[in-house]
């Protein structure tokens, strides 16, 4: 059984580079089948992810180490380290984190594991569906759905 490290440097299972967010699934590598937990480390100017909310998933989200700004549908906070959040579905858990800070920020994500998902990116205009893991697909398994769609105008 692998043993991953919250603390780690590395290795990173996923990288997104012009957000200067970097990645690893824990859960998945320590051999977790119904719960997701991810590390995100939020380089220093990190401008994270899209502000999203989740239809399906509860996160919860405690911070390792560093001070991100949390966003959400009520405004901007700077976290500190060991603080803790929760993110209900839907748009009252509508969220995104950055950091502003010259010091990297990590950010250890607490999930049930949902599929099918429905995230919604307002300031995109766009809705994912996805009936898999947006990651990976199993040998032999259903290939499933994972699209972006543009939200309809409510005209």
């Amino acid at each position: 059984m692998s043993r991953p490290n919250v603390y780690a440097d590395g290795p990173w299972d996923r990288e997104a580079q012009q957000m200067r967010v970097r990645s690893t699934f824990v859960a998945k590598n320590a051999g977790a089948e119904a719960l997701g937990a991810s590390v995100h480390e939020l380089l220093p100017g990190s401008t994270g992810f899209n502000l999203h909310a989740h239809y399906g998933m509860e996160e919860l989200f405690v911070v390792l180490s560093g001070r991100p700004t949390l966003r959400t549908g009520d405004g901007e906070e700077q976290l500190e380290p060991g603080d803790v959040v929760s993110m209900l579905p839907g748009l009252r858990g509508l969220h995104t984190f950055t950091n502003p800070t010259d010091e990297p920020a990590r950010i250890l994500a607490i999930s049930n594991k949902v599929e099918p998902e429905v995230v919604v990116y307002p300031e995109l205009g766009k809705v994912a569906v996805a009936t898999r893991s947006p990651f990976e697909v199993p040998e032999g398994a259903d290939k499933g759905i994972v699209a972006m769609f543009d939200i309809p105008s409510s005209d």
